[in-house]
């Protein structure tokens, strides 16, 4: 096993040769923030910087942590100077994902066999950079190469969705990329609540003066993106709670929230469980896949978040209490309202692991022989990390059924991170790998590789088109 070769991070005979069954096969990313007009557009790319460097909060929080200047991460240095900054806060990195991640992604996508240092970063920038010009290097070519069928994009439920019809109807394009319905702002504590109120009974043509309106309204944009071929919604929760309400209640927290009332938190809980609950009956009447993220702790440093608005590297993980009651409540909601959609649940601090996969078995019973109804996704964010994914493995093999796990996703705004697929991939080969080493499992690799095959790709491609 060596740094960054073909038996990078695999740690046995058996996890070899379960990887070589699934090293090759395509990725189905369900969920990432990557932009469909850039795909569409498909502009080669000039400058490393901006493909890598730009937009990438990842990077952005190393390099804050080696004490680089906010000049050389979002400010006016100049690109091999930012590129030079990356390449010396990189260099002390280990340990952390992202060193792994920028040398496969150097290899893999460049053809750079040397560990970026500061010492040569500067010959590496100019040769990446002439390697994007020469081999035309775009984001098209770069999801080509990389074999993905499927991508999930992140929408605003306004959203035209124009340049997805555009991809669609782009013959020349085999990618299917399709939108993701997320109304993060209809919810009252988002501070664009009541604007987004305003906007959304203007498209919809819905006068909004109750609850209920609210929900007819969102209903229209929800058939609108089922039209676009729309197969998942995704919503981010700080806390998972229920906290059920009258409809005089909810009409009149709607009204006074924008009028300038600031919400208690009860009120914030009550709405959120009626908004939550209400679409997610609309999500199983669409086919939809619900997907919810929660547990962020989102622009903590108000500095930063004030300069640089949201999404630059100052978010973190977060802690609840009744985790367990409110999430078994809330599930057990919608089941007795036969308004239960099939789901895919990330959970940001792994301390509710098993808490999380534990809750999502009680739910899965369903008539339709949908393996797993109910998903534990994998380790998002600051749990994408060899770490948190066996973590996030082994609370849903003990808790739960593996082998019907949908496996990786990029969460991503970068068209390298594809590169997060291979990694996931390896930890996988190995932690099964193990097992066959300890004799925990049989010694089959008929059944083991299947199983491998299965979390890959396959479980996936199954769930979202079923």
């Amino acid at each position: 096993m060596g740094f960054n070769d073909e038996t990078f991070m695999l740690t046995s005979e058996p996890a070899l040769k379960l990887y070589d069954q699934i090293k090759d096969q395509p990725i189905f990313d369900y969920h990432c923030h990557l932009d469909p007009k850039e795909i569409f557009e498909d502009k080669v790319y000039d400058n490393i910087v901006d493909l890598w460097l730009g937009g990438d909060h990842y990077k952005w929080r190393l390099m804050r942590a080696h004490g680089v200047s906010e000049d050389y991460i979002t400010g006016a240095a100049s690109k091999l100077d930012k590129f030079k900054a990356f390449a010396r806060s990189l260099s002390c990195s280990y340990g952390n994902p992202v060193y792994h991640w920028s040398a496969m992604e150097l290899k893999n996508v460049f053809g750079i066999d040397e560990v970026l240092t500061e010492e040569n970063a500067e010959d590496i920038y100019h040769r990446i950079n002439e390697t994007l010009k020469t081999k035309k290097i775009s984001p098209r070519k770069l999801i080509k190469d990389s074999q993905v069928t499927f991508i999930g994009t992140t929408d605003h439920p306004l959203d035209s969705l124009e340049w997805h019809q555009k991809l669609a109807d782009d013959v020349s394009f085999d990618t299917t990329v399709a939108p993701t319905f997320r109304p993060d702002e209809a919810f009252i504590e988002h501070r664009n609540f009541t604007e987004f109120i305003r906007r959304l009974s203007q498209v919809t043509a819905v006068s909004i003066k109750e609850f209920q309106d609210v929900i007819d309204a969102l209903e229209k944009r929800i058939a609108y993106f089922a039209e676009k071929g729309c197969k998942a919604s995704d919503i981010s929760f700080t806390e998972i709670v229920f906290e059920e309400a009258d409809k005089e209640t909810l009409d009149s927290l709607l009204k006074t929230v924008q009028e300038g009332y600031q919400p208690s938190q009860l009120e914030i809980n009550q709405w959120q469980t009626a908004v939550f609950a209400e679409l997610c009956r609309l999500y199983k009447q669409y086919g939809f896949v619900t997907q919810v993220h929660f547990g962020a702790l989102r622009n903590n440093h108000s500095g930063i978040f004030q300069q640089l608005g949201s999404d630059v590297g100052v978010d973190s993980l977060g802690d609840q209490t009744a985790l367990a009651i409110n999430m078994n409540r809330l599930l057990d909601h919608l089941a007795q309202q036969n308004n239960l959609p099939k789901m895919i649940w990330y959970n940001l601090n792994p301390s509710y692991n098993i808490v999380v996969a534990n809750t999502l078995a009680n739910f899965q019973t369903n008539e339709e022989g949908i393996k797993s109804y109910l998903q534990f996704g994998a380790g998002w964010w600051f749990a994408d990390t060899k770490s948190g994914m066996l973590s996030q493995m082994t609370a849903l093999a003990e808790q739960g059924v593996l082998a019907n796990f949908v496996g990786m996703l990029t969460d991503s705004r970068s068209f390298l991170s594809y590169q997060r697929h291979d990694y996931f991939r390896r930890i996988l080969a190995s932690y099964l790998g193990q097992w066959m080493v300890d004799g925990e499992v049989p010694n089959d690799y008929d059944a083991i590789g299947q199983m491998a095959k299965d979390i890959a790709y396959h479980n996936a491609v199954e769930y979202f088109n079923d």
